[in-house]
């Protein structure tokens, strides 16, 4: 199957167990940390109320045609109730929270994040290969052990779809080959840079969601190892620093 088919693919079936869990997790997030609002309305797109209206916006339009109606619904009631406006939206919120929570739940895929016994290679590529095949726009991946065999078994996939960032260290030389080939075949080349300041094995997707490694990527399974998402509270420090090492880390 093509890779315009796998989208195509992936978009009907929705999203799968970790992308649900990074979900409900900034949804709880936005619950939590919502603004007040005032007793006047305020219309400026880039004060704090209507910044976290339009994020809880984007949350809920992953979930379906239903809260995304609903969104809208309470969008233009606050308007005119924008002192209590702000509850409407916390319960939207809260009840998606609880929608997911059930279905991850039926599914066997209530806890976040998940650790993985030695020979568990399987369960953790399947899951990894998951989350980055989840990506939209782009997949980070820092790793100073990540190798050519790790690239083509995560990455490799991923075909022109999304841009690719590799900062990794001791085998940079070994994913440079996998990155021309790769870059040879789909017309897309994959940026790759090599640093010394590496400890981290994240995978960071679409510029927000990230998602920590118990150790490197290419022994994951073979031995003891876990695979977390990052509270969204945390996620954006950790991406802001492994971006700046990136931006002063060496082309490989």
């Amino acid at each position: 199957m093509n890779n315009s088919l796998d989208a195509l693919q992936k978009q009907l079936l929705g999203d799968g167990p970790a992308e649900k869990q990074v979900l409900l997790l900034k949804l709880l997030h936005e619950f939590e940390t919502a603004p007040m609002f005032g007793a006047k309305y305020i219309a400026d797109a880039d004060s704090a109320p209507q910044r976290w209206i339009a994020r809880v916006g984007a949350l809920l339009a992953r979930l379906g045609i239903e809260h995304k109606h609903r969104f809208r619904s309470n969008q233009q009631t606050s308007v005119q109730f924008w002192s209590v406006s702000r509850e409407p939206f916390r319960q939207q919120l809260l009840a998606a929270a609880e929608e997911i929570k059930l279905a991850l739940e039926l599914d066997g895929h209530e806890y976040i994040g998940k650790v993985y016994a030695s020979q568990q290679q399987y369960d953790f590529l399947r899951d990894l290969s998951e989350i980055i095949l989840g990506a939209r726009t782009e997949v980070f991946v820092v790793d100073p052990y990540f190798d050519g065999k790790a690239f083509e078994t995560y990455l490799g996939p991923l075909g022109g779809d999304c841009s690719i960032k590799i900062l990794c260290s001791r085998y940079s030389s070994e994913v440079a080959g996998h990155v021309t080939a790769f870059a040879a075949q789909h017309n897309v080349k994959p940026e790759l840079r090599k640093s010394q300041n590496l400890h981290d094995r994240l995978v960071i997707v679409d510029g927000s969601d990230c998602w920590i490694v118990g150790g490197s990527i290419k022994d994951a399974g073979k031995k003891p190892t876990y695979l977390v998402p990052l509270q969204p509270g945390i996620a954006p420090t950790k991406v802001d620093i492994y971006e700046s090492i990136w931006r002063d880390a060496k082309p490989a």
